[in-house]
């Protein structure tokens, strides 16, 4: 028993030592059984404050956009980043609400939109693991300003992280019958929002990224041909934001889509900054300096 005891000890001290050993960002630490990944920093890491789990990003180029339809080009994401594992859920909101954010200032006044599911105004589900809906791309940069260096992801970043290296319609291949395994749709969600991580992820780790919210980005909405002034050398660190833009990009689909198409890697959507609704909520990301 004893020499089972100092096995388990040996063990447990030598995790200690390699999790110490790992580089994460300030205000984060390992996840557990995190691993070294790019440049000695952990695979994955928690958010304290939020108690989010992001996963490492490694730098790469990709083939940004559909090339039946329209392509940015040849896309240069430059840093490694990390991103969270799922899209921001009511528990982690609740963390953010409890210090006093009531969300008004930051949703349309014309409507009381702000978390309308939390306040058991909507038929969304509050339950802890459920993705946090009615909340505006205000509301999302308000989160993040609280939580402390989280931000939203450019829509170069969320392309290129949900495509997971693939070049395909989604990141798990071309053939729309496979969706159910990775996405909420009206055609699997009995219209309304799922429990996250419950289906299966993309290649990097990444839960959600099809279907059951709308995720809002960084960026002002613009045409792919517009946000690429060089499409050779786009930088997906430079966020795209033109004077006079009002609305925002979505991306990767939601539990209300009907057509598998709308959740696919490059699927985009708009609204106002100042727009809530019952299908969008929001993912963080996290640069690494």
């Amino acid at each position: 028993m004893r020499t089972a005891w100092a096995a388990l000890w040996v063990g447990l001290a030598a995790t200690a030592v390699q999790a110490a050993d790992l580089q994460v960002p300030a205000g984060c630490a390992p996840a557990a059984g995190a691993k070294a990944g790019f440049g000695g920093y952990a695979d994955r890491i928690v958010h304290e404050k939020t108690g989010i789990e992001l996963v490492l990003i490694p730098p790469g180029d990709f083939e940004m956009g559909r090339r039946d339809i329209v392509l940015v080009g040849r896309v240069n994401i430059s840093r490694p980043f990390y991103l969270g594992k799922t899209p921001v859920t009511n528990a982690q909101y609740r963390r953010f609400l409890s210090s006093g954010y009531d969300g008004a200032r930051d949703c349309d006044p014309a409507y009381d939109l702000h978390v309308r599911h939390l306040r058991g105004q909507s038929l969304m589900p509050a339950g802890d693991d459920y993705p946090v809906v009615f909340v505006s791309w205000q509301n999302a940069r308000a989160f993040c300003q609280w939580a402390g260096g989280l931000d939203l992801p450019t829509e170069a970043q969320w392309e290129y992280a949900c495509r997971a290296g693939t070049t395909t319609l989604y990141s798990f291949g071309d053939d729309p019958k496979d969706v159910d395994q990775y996405a909420w749709t009206m055609f699997n969600s009995k219209a309304s929002t799922q429990p996250v991580a419950r289906l299966r992820p993309n290649a990097w780790g990444l839960y959600d990224m099809h279907g059951n919210v709308w995720e809002w980005c960084l960026d002002d909405y613009v045409g792919y041909r517009t946000m690429s002034r060089d499409e050779n050398a786009y930088q997906a660190d430079r966020t795209v934001f033109l004077d006079g833009t009002i609305t925002k990009a979505l991306r990767g689909g939601s539990w209300s889509n009907s057509l598998v198409y709308a959740v696919n890697s490059t699927a985009r959507f708009n609204a106002a900054p100042e727009i809530a609704a019952s299908d969008i909520g929001f993912r963080v990301t996290m640069r690494i300096q």
